[in-house]
């Protein structure tokens, strides 16, 4: 197995899937299908379905690189998840699992393919963060001796990944790799007591959130010598989380009053900006942005409802279709996944 790579030098920056959102399920054929939209997606956005695994029903992706790989799960014909790897074609590679292991799910693709990064679950247990190579072989990256749990949620394209672990407590504590494995801690702001990592730019800068010991969560970067620094409070909201940050050190996420989501954007000023929902919608996420400035996420009506929405630089907003939007790599292709009529979920990619 070969993973598809990009053999020019290494691009800055990227896109992004948000922290330490997960999903149980998804769908795929081993080719591209294009499907419509419904009424509510622009006129000027194409979706194109990601077949699941020979033999699965549903299937999801959460990231899209540069040459346009896309990584997520589908399940298989035996039901169980696997981590897949789309191709620029749209054709499904299976990643597989650790051995002993009976399902994965990949989050972070890197643009020169050369690392693929996310968890492999123990059955009855609870995951293990690995990182697949080049040539789709699985590595478990290494945790502390008393990790019960751990996932890997970003890569750059040095190699550094980020994630979490947790032990009995079941308190998550944000994680660095480096190319080679090793890991180093990652602090939570003083006096809280978890944390966790969700993505991590070129420059080695991570954003995720810390969390005090009454459960209240705040937006929170990494410095690459690991120094913390929370992130500015949205007036009016209650609790924050950094999604993605691009090579700018834009960061985006989100910010909560009670359990409603605001989609907003930090900016490089210090200045924090909501971006809106969809008209006549309550609720709306961000989970990535890419390098020139197109934020990803979700806008959610009263009703529960999930549209796929993306954000221009000027926090224009435009629906994309029924889902959720989770990665955007620099072209403007969105990743993510969508109902199907008879159901089970699917891969999707939007572009424009």
């Amino acid at each position: 197995m070969k993973i598809p790579r990009n053999t020019a030098s290494p691009v800055p920056g990227r896109r992004r899937r948000g922290g330490a959102r997960t999903l149980l399920g998804v769908t795929a054929g081993a080719m591209a299908l294009a499907i419509a939209l419904p009424a509510t997606a622009s006129a000027d956005v194409v979706a194109t379905s990601l077949g699941p695994l020979p033999g699965g029903t549903l299937s999801a992706a959460f990231d899209i690189n540069n040459i346009g790989s896309t990584v997520g799960y589908s399940d298989t014909a035996q039901g169980v998840q696997h981590a897949v790897v789309w191709g620029p074609d749209g054709q499904a590679i299976d990643l597989g699992t650790l051995p002993g292991d009976t399902s994965s799910t990949a989050y972070t693709i890197n643009d020169q393919g050369t690392a693929i990064v996310g968890g492999s679950f123990i059955p009855g247990q609870g995951a293990r963060a690995v990182k697949w190579d080049g040539q789709g072989a699985i590595t478990q990256l290494a945790a502390p001796t008393d990790a019960t749990i751990s996932r890997a949620y970003a890569v750059n394209n040095v190699g550094t990944a980020v994630g979490f672990w947790t032990k009995a407590d079941g308190l998550y504590r944000a994680l660095r790799w480096t190319q080679n494995g090793a890991y180093t801690a990652l602090p939570a702001l003083p006096g809280d007591t978890a944390s966790s990592a969700g993505w991590i730019n070129e420059c080695g800068t991570t954003v995720g959130y810390s969390k005090t010991a009454a459960g209240v969560s705040r937006a929170v970067k990494w410095k690459p010598d690991g120094g913390v620094v929370r992130l500015k409070a949205v007036p009016g909201t209650t609790s924050s989380q950094a999604s993605s940050i691009n090579a700018s050190n834009v960061i985006v996420g989100n910010a909560y009053v009670g359990t409603t989501s605001r989609a907003v954007k930090w900016n490089t000023d210090n200045t924090v900006t909501e971006l809106p929902p969809l008209p006549g919608n309550t609720a709306a996420s961000a989970y990535g942005v890419n390098d020139h400035g197109t934020v990803i996420g979700v806008s959610i009506d009263a009703s529960g409802l999930h549209r796929a929405v993306k954000w221009s630089a000027n926090g224009t907003i435009t629906a994309l279709g029924n889902g959720d939007a989770f990665g955007v790599n620099n072209s403007g292709a969105v990743a993510g996944f969508a109902p199907t009529p008879a159901g089970p979920l699917v891969a999707t990619l939007w572009k424009d």
